[in-house]
């Protein structure tokens, strides 16, 4: 019997079970988690971790007689090792963390098992928009135009204020958020679909502004505190940890829509518990651990159970019509025009910078 086997029967016993006052569990929940000990998932360190650790390690996992081991890296590397692991009977992760697009190019390379709803019963309190056959959202924000009120008579309501010459050297771009760069100059540019060629043809435009490159979110930060840009697109999660932080900034929604920025989880093929890991994304969508990184990070929460604090709920979240305006996509085709949008930015954008 494989383990997704032995998972979907558990699930059929375990339905039919009663509550145990004595513990607020359900029954088959702590014998899920008796047989599984240890769920090694592979993330991001710094406050990712920490926050997995605290919202669904300790209450959720533990309190179920489990335990987290966590693969930290970046990335890249992650990606890498599951690549190189394919095949593998004993792969080093049960759960693996990734923005949506890399996530995409996981499942592209045939790497990640599905997930539907037997497996991992949170998703059907999901946002519909988020949903993907082989991974859960766990968290999204979207990309804001973020800028220093103090140098704007109104709140900039389109990224295309990034080409006014008043702001000539005033505006700062994250040299990691490159593809979220090129897809929000896509739709300021009037690209409802948001492709990476019609990012590139804006940001040629941009360029002519002489903006300013930073390797890092945090470096854009730095230079937005001290003055020396003014304006930049950014996920709105992190420009209210900046706004914490006493970055002088606001942030506003571009009229012309938003990309949303999506982390996701999901389990590899070559996972050595696999019932483990699907119990773990379960985990990640339960209201409570949704709640602790939208209290902590920013981030909204992609169950629509979660019942946030009106006040907590209108700073992180998004309005109706907001949501309807976030980018749908195309992931087959970023994933095709990735490449050339990559040479593009460090062959030519970048250059005189």
């Amino acid at each position: 019997m494989t383990d997704r086997t032995a998972r979907r029967n558990f699930l059929k016993t375990a339905s039919g079970l009663l509550m145990a006052p004595s513990l607020g569990l359900v029954v088959g929940e702590a014998r899920a988690a008796a047989a599984c000990p240890s769920v090694v998932v592979g993330t991001w360190g710094g406050d990712y971790q920490n926050l997995l650790s605290s919202n669904i390690g300790g209450p959720i996992i533990k309190a179920e007689g489990g335990d987290v081991v966590y693969a930290t890296a970046d990335q890249v590397s992650r990606m890498t090792k599951m690549r190189a692991e394919k095949g593998s009977r004993r792969g080093s992760m049960d759960v693996t963390c990734l923005a949506d697009i890399d996530m995409y190019d996981m499942n592209r390379a045939d790497l990640l098992l599905p997930v539907d709803a037997a497996e991992v019963p949170n998703v059907a309190s999901t946002f519909e928009l988020f949903r993907k056959p082989y991974s859960i959202p766990h968290i999204y924000s979207a990309m804001v135009i973020v800028y220093n009120p103090a140098k704007f008579s109104s709140a900039p309501d389109s990224f295309n204020a990034a080409l006014d010459p008043r702001y000539k050297g005033r505006v700062g771009l994250s040299d990691i958020l490159y593809n979220f760069n090129a897809m929000t100059g896509a739709l300021a540019a009037g690209d409802k679909s948001g492709t990476l060629t019609s990012g590139i043809k804006f940001l040629r435009e941009l360029k002519k502004n002489q903006p300013k490159v930073y390797p890092s979110n945090e470096a854009v930060a730095a230079a937005l505190k001290t003055g020396d840009v003014w304006m930049t697109c950014m996920w709105k999660a992190r420009a209210i940890q900046w706004k914490k932080a006493g970055v002088p900034i606001d942030f506003a929604f571009p009229q012309e829509g938003a990309v949303p920025a999506v982390f996701e989880a999901a389990v590899p093929k070559t996972s050595r518990s696999q019932p483990c890991g699907f119990n773990y994304l379960n985990a990640m969508l339960d209201p409570r651990a949704q709640l602790g990184f939208a209290q902590t990070m920013g981030y909204a929460p992609t169950v629509k159970n979660a019942s946030l604090p009106a006040d907590l709920q209108k700073m992180v979240g998004f309005s109706d019509a907001q949501l309807a305006k976030l980018l749908h996509i195309d992931y087959a085709k970023t994933a095709e025009q990735k490449p050339g949008l990559l040479d593009y930015w460090n062959q030519d954008f970048k250059v005189g910078l």
